[in-house]
């Protein structure tokens, strides 16, 4: 059964930094002040913006970077934190002994419990007497299994007269982990006494009530909780565990749908609906349950055995090999996938094949039984990472996710609105569309209009000018854009924008015809010859950009776009390395490290992916925020 631990308070102290003049310009005071006011107000994406500003302006502005990594926390971007934390501590002051408090909780969130427990130590030496202190490396203990020590430092807590739920969690938690049950249920007691309306007590008491066989009393602790708060997914999830214990395998099947509900990524849920599918006898729905399993968790070889052993029964021996293959790279001691798979090789009548992995399965079993203690460690360790699974239960309401922005932002694009600067500009439009108040704008270098004049008529029309082809490839009149624009490269064939925004043109115009094309073939498939035509459109768009970037190789938004290019053409590794080139060229460029990030994740880079987002974020870009909050809180270690 999953037992999910109450995090850390975070406690901002903001009137300790705000006595005395420590920097010696006034405008970067004012600023600072401005930020602290932001981030009392939760503003934290304002206050984050001007927290930039600071530490642009004085790289050494310790309370900047403390307080960023605050922002940063609070937006659930952890990894932003320890980053911005570290700053401020080993850079510049060692002795912030504050940061060492709230760096523990940053690396208690991202499970870095060795990290965490280096730094509450320090902060508890420097205050020996503190008791919040004392309830967090309890609970960081807790999280490391060292359950003595965890209800040592509860009882120590307890001793200073704290009044404090939590101490009471985290002590009651410890002891139902060592089935000292009865004391287990009276610390939940008495936390909820203290909290009454807290659900997540009540679920904890449901746990250590099954766990001692009263189901029960567990149930009505978990429908108490789910009367607190309707979407404590926590609650569903251990509640389904009880129902099928208690054979209401119906029962079970709705809550874990409830959970799905609410944590669409929840990878315990899908593994334990997948095994209650399998005893039901719903084949394909557990299959496909393991499926999404191993979408979150990609190396969990024990859902992979269990779909090679439901494709096995299904007949689908191919898929079944697989997927035995898979585990047997992982895990080369895995007996049963070698017995299972030499039992499909015995079917396809590849007799060699099979004879040879039940030999090799009888030889890795009489391997692991010879081990020592060292070697079986090891092996325990290795099986734990290939067996990680993730789940937040942080009850996301759906409307949420619904709203979540997962859309890789768009082209950058030449503005008409900037033609009479005389100097060529590309902005970049925030979802999509174009906001004063977001937009970002990108001085190109030596693209005076000299190069391309907007006096320059391509015919004797004065309306057809350079001015006009922006216009109609903003306005989406694209094929006249691009009979304008060809002319414009017969003159100038070495005009590195003009290539560009043919690349553009190319571009929109694939994807209206697209959007046109699905509008009436919804209930059709794309034949193959539609496919290579689009195929060949896209490298086509891609050649235009490898122009520009050939005649100007500083050229960071053609690589974005370039990039982008290559994700519709699924070449999402040559797109990381463009976005990767961009950000080389310009590391302020957020739209790059956010799109970057979505490709690390789609490639199962998930902590890299989290550190561009963060960085995105950083920059302004805010949709990270709702990327980092829903998929970057339980990153496998």
């Amino acid at each position: 059964m999953i037992k999910k631990f109450s995090k850390c308070v975070f406690l901002l102290i903001l009137i300790h930094f705000a006595n005395g003049n420590v920097f010696a310009q006034y405008r970067i005071e004012v600023i600072l002040e401005s930020a602290k006011k932001d981030i009392a107000n939760n503003n934290y994406v304002d206050a984050i913006g001007k927290l930039n500003l600071c530490i642009n302006v004085e790289p050494t502005n310790v309370e900047a970077y403390f307080f960023r990594a605050a922002c940063k926390y609070s937006l659930f971007d952890n990894i932003g934190a320890e980053q911005d934390f570290t700053s401020a501590l080993t850079k510049y002051s060692p002795y912030y002994y504050d940061a060492f408090q709230y760096r523990a909780q940053v690396r208690y969130r991202l499970g870095n419990y060795q990290g965490a427990l280096e730094d509450v130590n320090f902060a508890i030496a420097k205050q020996s007497k503190n008791a919040k202190l004392l309830t967090e490396r309890a609970f960081i203990r807790l999280a490391m299994s060292n359950y003595t020590g965890a209800i040592e430092d509860c009882n120590e807590a307890l001793q200073m007269n704290i009044l404090s739920a939590d101490v009471y969690l985290c002590k009651a938690a410890a002891e139902n982990a060592l089935s000292d049950y009865k004391n287990a249920i009276n610390d939940y007691d008495q936390a909820i006494k203290i909290t009454p309306q807290n659900e997540d007590a009540y679920v904890r008491r449901g746990i250590v009530k099954y766990n001692m066989e009263d189901y029960q009393g567990a149930i009505r602790d978990y429908n108490y909780a789910i009367s607190i708060d309707s979407a404590c997914s926590f609650a569903y999830y251990n509640r389904a565990e009880t129902q099928i214990k208690l054979n209401d395998n119906k029962a079970a099947l709705n809550d874990y749908n409830i959970v799905l509900f609410y944590e669409p990524q929840n990878a315990y849920a899908y593994f334990n609906r997948g095994v209650l599918f399998s005893n039901m006898g719903r084949t394909l729905n557990a299959i496909e349950d393991f499926n999404k399993v191993l979408q979150i968790n990609p190396n969990n070889i024990q859902a992979l055995f269990n779909r090679a052993k439901l494709k096995q029964n299904a007949k689908d021996l191919k898929g079944a090999i697989q997927d035995y293959d898979k585990i047997i790279e992982l895990y080369p001691y895995f007996m049963e996938a070698y017995f299972n798979r030499a039992q499909i090789k015995y079917d396809l009548n590849d007799k060699e094949g099979a004879k040879k992995d039940m030999e090799t399965g009888k030889v890795m079993s009489e391997v692991f039984h010879s081990k020592n203690n060292s070697q079986l460690s090891r092996d325990s360790t290795l099986m734990v990472n290939l067996l990680h699974l993730s789940a937040n239960f942080n009850n996301s309401p759906q409307s949420d996710l619904d709203t979540l922005n997962i859309q890789f932002q768009p082209l950058f694009y030449i503005s008409e609105k900037r033609i009479q600067d005389k100097t060529c500009f590309i902005i970049s439009p925030f979802l999509n569309e174009i906001n004063e108040k977001t937009e970002k704008t990108f001085a190109f270098t030596n693209c005076e209009f000299e190069i391309i004049d907007t006096s320059l008529a391509i015919s004797q029309n004065p309306n057809e000018s350079w001015e006009n082809i922006i216009q109609k490839t903003n306005i989406f009149y694209v094929k006249d854009a691009g009979q304008l624009i060809n002319k414009i490269i017969q003159q100038d064939s070495l005009n590195p924008i003009a290539y560009f925004q043919r690349a553009i043109i190319s571009f929109r115009e694939i994807e209206l015809l697209s959007e046109y094309n699905e509008g009436i073939t919804a209930t059709s498939s794309t034949n193959d010859a539609d496919k290579i035509k689009e195929k060949n459109a896209w490298l086509s768009v891609m050649n235009d950009f490898n122009k520009a970037i050939q005649l100007q190789p500083a050229f960071s938004i053609a690589y974005f776009n370039r990039a982008n290019v290559k994700c519709r053409l699924l070449d999402f590794e040559g797109a990381l390395k463009d976005y990767e080139t961009a950000i080389k060229i310009d590391p302020r460029f957020a739209e790059a490290h956010y799109n970057a990030g979505f490709v690390m994740y789609y490639l199962n880079l998930k902590s890299n992916a989290c550190i561009e987002f963060s960085k995105a974020g950083e920059l302004g870009l805010t949709a990270s925020y709702y990327f980092i909050k829903n998929y970057c809180t339980d990153i496998p270690k």
